[in-house]
């Protein structure tokens, strides 16, 4: 029995040396993100949000425009801030979008070590980065911004009284 093992490891090993030489490695076809420049020179790459189909309305392909031009503003000016906050290292960060409420979103910015969480809002119609990260947010870095939305952001950390505070 021990011989039969051996034999048939040893014959599953020959075939796929021999499959492998004489037909290469089996190729996967690979999802290339789409690079979208900024007006600051930032390249992001995005996820594709809606496609809209031959059967959508006019009135969907244009919500579903606007809101890609909305994502690629909220990376762009979220990227920017990153990068003018952390230096040029954080132009090849990741960005990602996970919630937006009417002028305030979250997401990550991620790279393959490891990454962080970020918030931004709208004032006068540009995007502002409130704050990035890990851990527990600040609770002064709050204060310019009473109307972020708890569900967002539900609790952050005074730092005066060192406990958590449930927004």
């Amino acid at each position: 029995m021990k011989y039969f093992i051996t034999i048939f490891v040893t014959a599953v090993v020959v075939f796929l040396g021999a499959y492998v030489y004489f037909k290469g490695l089996p190729t996967f076809p690979s999802y290339n993100p789409v690079p979208v420049s900024t007006q600051s020179g930032v390249v992001s790459t995005l996820q594709p949000t809606a496609i809209p189909t031959e059967s959508s309305s006019p009135k969907a392909s244009i919500s579903a425009t606007q809101k890609a031009d909305e994502n690629i503003s909220i990376v762009s000016a979220v990227q920017a801030a990153l990068v003018a906050e952390h230096g040029q290292d954080a132009a090849s960060l990741n960005i990602t979008i996970s919630k937006i409420e009417g002028n305030y979103a979250s997401g990550m910015a991620s790279a393959q070590g490891g990454g962080g969480i970020w918030y931004a809002a709208q004032l006068n119609g540009k995007w502002i980065l409130v704050w990035d990260g890990n851990g527990q947010i600040d609770c002064s870095s709050l204060a310019a911004y009473p109307a972020f939305p708890k569900d967002l952001i539900p609790s952050c950390w005074d730092t005066n009284t060192q406990a958590v505070v449930n927004r």
